[in-house]
């Protein structure tokens, strides 16, 4: 077929091409040689499906465990890379290449990755500009990808929106009964295509941010819609099962300014700040719309989610939210018990790596880092700052965090950079440059790949962790926020400073810990703490548990007066403020406990009437078979670590919680964090430097009573698996690692 071209023709010609060939299940690739009179030649490739439903039905189904994912009642430790391929980027589905999408996923296989990341993050209408009529060229585009990835024998998550759902035509994307049912609607018409499909699962949304699509990454801002208003009335009116008169008093307003539950207004994003004090405000209402606004994206979640059973009961639906929570916005905590497992994406949180993980593992599902990947940092003169060797090392310890946390796998943002957004941080980040050439750090899915899936059939009936650190909710959903520091320090001062690894819980859900005992409770800092959650400390301390609580013991969630709390067992106490330096007293010596900067405009104390100054003790009250201690300061707040390591130690001697690790050398050096996982058939060893140069390592298993030695280079990261007995089974890298064992 000839046309013309020049000059003179200068406009877009299409031509068709009438194959005669009749489509049976299966790939057809397509391959066009364009020559011109000049003699150059182009190749260009395509490639279509014939609907292979058998293929689509075949094998087992991923199914979720406590810690795991499952395929055939076989562990699959997840491998997983975010994908759009690299010609058009997030337009892949609108503008397709089958034959791409298959030679990418065939490298991707050979990698070890294991499950892709997709879906639409853009161009909605585009798809279904229309309410119920969606697009056939993009379903079966769709249809063709997940065809393709079935080939490979890779997992496909694929996701329907991105930071807030598609409103079409209604008010409010998520409590709009017009825009819910479109949204239904859309999803609909996704998945009753895959009914019986083996290899795909849902992810309702990528980030979420409640309620107005205008202000995503900013916590809850309200709309003020009037189904919005009719949700937030009711709310209240059901948590205080009508009781206006305690609403009163938890919001601190007069029956004047708020005589019906009706009236309760939603608060201004400009009432989150408390520094200055120009004008009054009210904190109550602060936590009372968070709280509504995790029960509202519950709501939501569920009544997409039942759109998804209704085609397929047996497909996996969960939620991707980066690290959301510490910024009021849809927490795993919350959204756990609506979907199939939780996610996290690790991307600003650097030195918070295993913080990241460890609150965002709910006590019943898999929690997956579901995208990570290195943020592009430049120099003042505009040039990268990472070398691409340290973005590898960066992200192989993200990958190494994500397991060693309890978590199911991890997954990379993106296989190809996306070269097509006008954003130096976009732009940047990915496994592959803009030519196709492999980074560095994509040597990471390939070392990962191959480790874990030698290493897979040991990943079942993980033992949990002895302690267990609860993140305050009630204190972080506030307008004085501690929660983050708090729970970092916590976590900085117990893995690296003292290599102890414990798991989170929720102020909210600490009735997962009757389940799931813990030898000892840590509450650190919370100041303000939901009565509620305060009595089942007391009733999991009385069947056995040893909860150590720093900081004041007397605020209620809403910063009112718990004067009641212990006050048989320790007595009248009076709140008041710390002062720059305050003394800590313990059983090994006296602490100086240091709040610098602002900290004594916002931290608070709690002290003995008749003590009211001078050094500060902990209080240690037995209840049923296990005590409360009870340190007066907040030491997590302060800017010495010694304080707070001393009084850890002391808490998990009282209460026998197990050393995982016999540290025989490099316990002490800064930035080494290690730990061992536990399961029925051998452990897990997980060793990371964030220290300044390599370092020789050796620990004991105190429960083989073999030790093991090996260097830990400087950024990098060290696993090994070993039998019941200690053996040594798998390296990670072994052609770089070498693991020395040796009984002792």
């Amino acid at each position: 077929m000839e046309c013309e071209a020049g000059p003179h023709q200068r406009d877009l010609q299409q031509l068709r091409l009438a194959v005669p060939v009749g489509l049976e299940a299966g790939l057809y690739r397509i391959v066009c040689e364009a020559k011109s009179e000049a003699g150059e030649r182009r190749i260009l490739t395509q490639a279509i499906w014939g609907v292979d439903r058998p293929l689509l039905q075949s094998g087992e189904r991923l199914t979720c465990g406590r810690d795991y994912f499952y395929r055939g009642g076989k562990p699959v430790p997840i491998v997983g890379m975010t994908y759009m391929t690299s010609d058009v980027a997030r337009k892949f589905l609108h503008l397709p290449n089958v034959q791409r999408w298959d030679v990418d996923m065939a490298e991707m296989k050979r990698a070890g990755i294991n499950l892709i990341r997709t879906g639409i993050w853009t161009g909605y209408r585009m798809i279904m500009f229309a309410d119920g009529h969606a697009a056939e060229d993009v379903m079966r585009a769709i249809d063709a990808f997940i065809l393709t990835a079935k080939r490979h024998e890779i997992e496909v998550t694929f996701t329907f929106f991105s930071f807030a759902p598609e409103a079409w035509e209604g008010v409010n994307p998520y409590l709009d009964p017009r825009s819910v049912e479109a949204q239904k609607r859309f999803i609909a018409s996704i998945v009753t295509r895959h009914k019986g499909t083996t290899n795909v699962h849902w992810d309702l949304i990528n980030e979420p941010s409640l309620f107005d699509p205008k202000h995503i990454f900013e916590g809850p801002v309200s709309v003020g819609d009037r189904f919005e208003r009719k949700a937030w009335a009711e709310w209240p009116h059901a948590r205080y099962n009508g009781d206006i008169g305690l609403l009163q008093e938890r919001w601190n307003m007069t029956p004047d300014e708020l005589p019906t539950f009706e009236a309760a207004k939603a608060p201004s994003p400009d009432d989150k700040l408390f520094n200055s004090v120009l004008q009054p405000k009210k904190w109550g209402p602060w936590l009372d719309f968070t709280l509504f606004s995790m029960d509202m994206h519950n709501r939501w979640a569920s009544e997409l989610i039942g759109t998804i059973r209704r085609s397929d009961p047996d497909q996996l639906v969960t939620v991707g939210q980066d690290e959301g929570i510490c910024s009021q916005r849809p927490s795993p905590s919350f959204y756990g018990p609506a979907v199939d497992y939780t996610t996290v994406h690790s991307w600003w949180q650097n030195d918070h790596l295993a913080w990241d993980g460890i609150f965002t593992k709910t006590p019943d599902k898999p929690n997956l880092i579901q995208e990570t990947g290195i943020m592009h940092v430049q120099r003042a003169d505009g040039i990268a700052k990472r070398t691409e060797e340290e973005l590898r090392n960066i992200l192989e310890r993200k990958y190494a965090y994500a397991f060693s946390t309890g978590g199911a796998g991890a997954v990379q943002w993106i296989w190809n950079i996306n070269y097509f957004m006008d954003n130096a941080n976009e732009s940047n980040i990915g496994a592959l440059r803009a030519d196709g050439t492999q980074k560095p750090e994509a040597d990471v899915s390939y070392d990962f790949g191959r480790f874990m899936a030698e290493a897979a059939e040991l990943f079942g009936d993980r033992r949990l962790e002895d302690i267990a650190v609860v993140f305050p909710y009630s204190n972080d959903f506030s307008s004085r926020k501690f929660a983050y520091e708090a729970t970092t320090r916590a976590m900085r001062t117990l893995t690296f400073g003292m290599n102890v690894h414990p798991r989170g819980i929720g102020e909210y859900q600490l009735e997962d810990l009757k389940r799931y005992p813990a030898k000892l409770i840590i509450v650190p800092s919370a100041h303000n703490f939901d009565d509620d959650a305060f009595e089942q400390l007391i009733a999991l301390a009385k069947e056995g548990s040893t909860v150590l609580w720093t900081g004041p013991l007397r605020t209620d969630a809403y910063w009112g007066d718990a004067g009641q709390r212990l006050k048989q067992e320790i007595g009248e106490t009076v709140n008041g403020n710390i002062v720059r330096e305050e003394m800590l007293m313990l059983a090994e010596g006296s602490y100086p406990v240091s709040f610098g900067e602002r900290k004594i405009n916002t931290l608070a104390v709690d002290r003995s009437p008749d003590r009211p100054e001078g050094a500060l003790a902990p209080v240690t009250v037995s209840l049923g078979a296990g005590q409360f201690i009870w340190c007066p300061l907040p030491v997590e707040l302060n800017e010495r670590w010694e304080p707070i390591q001393a009084l850890y130690k002391e808490a998990i001697q009282a209460a026998g919680a197990e050393q995982e690790l016999e540290w025989l050398k490099g316990a002490g050096l800064p930035g080494v964090y290690g730990r061992k996982l536990t399961f029925n058939e051998g452990s897990l060893y997980i060793f990371v430097s964030e220290y300044g140069a390599s370092a020789e390592l050796e620990v004991r298993d105190p429960v083989t009573g073999t030790a093991y030695a090996f260097t830990l280079e400087r950024e990098r990261t060290v696993m090994f698996t070993t039998d019941g007995d200690g053996r040594v089974r798998t390296v990670y890298r072994p052609e770089e690692v070498s693991i020395q064992a040796v009984r002792r």
